[in-house]
């Protein structure tokens, strides 16, 4: 039984008796994007629309929110001086501290990425930079920072690290990514470094917690890149010992980004963006020996945020810089593709939704329109696409229709694009989404 199967047995059997949980890491609490919150507003949004319950105006960025309690935690970044991790209440948005740490420089594409790792004791996020935190909840000040580039010689990836830090047990995954190491396991105490792996390039993906035929394993897509050409690499360790249990050049991806995804016990989906498309590998262990094939390639790839699966068919948002304008984006929008590589449907440009992020709760994928930031909530279903509820949270709708007015008699009409591309977080009927400059909080009670 595969873990979408299963999150919906548990809802049925549980219902309305489940309790809000926090999302305490990017893409929730189980890392896949899933919550198992009942009973919100997720439909019939023409009748009874969310409502916007508070925002807080930032600078510009992309990273995510993460939610523990009654309090949200975010990095924001002064343009080219500082990172700060904001610690905001969850009922009003209102600030109640903040880590600040003065570092100069400037990325491409500005501003703050990733997502914290929020404990009991602790928050734990990697800057742009690559300097790795932890900071004391209580003292409101870092416990200790480890400085990947100066510790390991590693120069920032394009668009710096872009990571979320990654915890199993007493173990922070981190991607090094110099020529010498690959892979860093830190003491989440101390930052003691626990083991590392050897080199293999770079990526902007972040790390994932897959467990496959009973092993839990950390696995990682990253790519030694040679402009458009190079090799790709996506491996499998221990995350308590950083023993490498398999690794693959089956799938390239020169900028890779989307995380691997488990879709059986044996199948895993490996994605991204830049025309570089997608492939479905098998992974088998025979007695401890690991082996990995491929099973089919597609052209059809999403760029920045990772799929679902949901019963026996996985969705995503085939969306890319290539499809981005034009009739190509006739190609695009949200996908469906059985296990065999079949696309059974695509919405193509009606609606398109960019590069947004989608969770999936209780049967319901809200995903947030990357080019514009619309909300909305879709049944999933192989049988074509089923949207229940739209909803214009960042106020941008009258700015985009006058726009597509003056294209008037275009065969092509050209969208705007905010990047709207920051991951959401979900609890207690509490959705949290980034616009580049505001967080908003949308309220699904």
């Amino acid at each position: 039984m595969n873990f979408p199967i299963a999150f919906f047995a548990l809802t049925v059997v549980l219902g309305a008796n489940l309790q809000a949980e926090d999302w305490p890491n990017f893409q929730g609490p189980s890392r896949t994007g899933v919550s198992a919150e009942t009973g919100l507003n997720l439909s019939g949004w023409d009748m009874k629309a969310p409502e916007i319950f508070w925002e807080k105006e930032l600078n510009e960025g992309f990273g995510g929110a993460a939610i523990a309690g009654d309090e949200v935690f975010l990095v924001d970044r002064d343009l080219g001086e500082r990172d700060h991790v904001l610690c905001l209440s969850l009922e009003d948005g209102s600030e109640k501290w903040r880590f600040t740490f003065d570092y100069a420089g400037k990325l491409s594409f500005h501003g703050s990425r990733g997502t914290p790792l929020v404990e009991n004791d602790a928050v734990y996020y990697v800057s742009g930079f690559g300097q790795v935190f932890r900071i004391n909840r209580k003292t409101q000040q870092r416990d200790w920072m480890v400085s990947i580039q100066d510790e390991y010689g590693s120069p920032p990836p394009k668009w710096g690290w872009a990571q979320s830090v990654v915890s199993v047990g007493n173990v922070l995954v981190v991607p090094a990514m110099s020529d010498e190491v690959g892979l860093i396991g830190l003491d989440k105490k101390t930052g003691k470094e626990l083991w590392k792996t050897e080199g293999f390039g770079d990526s902007h993906s972040t790390p994932t917690v897959l467990n496959l035929h009973g092993v839990e394993q950390v696995v990682f897509v990253a790519t030694m890149r040679d402009g458009d050409d190079g090799t790709g690499i996506t491996l499998s360790v221990l995350p308590e010992t950083g023993e490498v249990l398999w690794k693959t050049d089956i799938y390239f991806n020169k900028i890779p980004i989307p995380f691997a995804t488990k879709v059986t016990e044996e199948l895993v989906w490996l994605t991204g963006g830049y025309d570089c498309g997608s492939c479905m590998v098998k992974v088998r262990n025979d007695g401890g020996y690991w082996t990995v094939e491929k099973v089919f390639d597609k052209i059809e790839g999403t760029q920045i945020h990772p799929p679902f699966v949901i019963g026996e068919h996985i969705y995503f948002l085939a969306n890319e810089n290539s499809n981005h304008k034009g009739e190509a984006r006739q190609k695009g929008g949200l996908a469906c593709m059985d296990f065999n590589g079949k696309i059974l449907w695509h919405t193509g440009e009606e609606p398109f939704m960019g590069r947004g992020n989608m969770i999936l709760v209780d049967g319901h994928l809200l995903i947030q329109d990357g080019e514009v930031g619309y909300l909305r909530s879709v049944a999933p279903s192989p049988d074509g696409y089923q949207e229940e509820g739209m909803l214009d949270v960042f106020g941008k709708k009258a700015e985009v229709d006058e726009q597509i007015a003056k294209q008037e008699g275009r065969a092509v009409i050209k969208m705007p694009e905010f990047k709207f591309w920051s991951p959401m977080a979900l609890s207690d009927g509490r959705l949290i989404m980034r616009g580049q400059t505001v967080l908003k909080c949308v309220d699904l009670r």
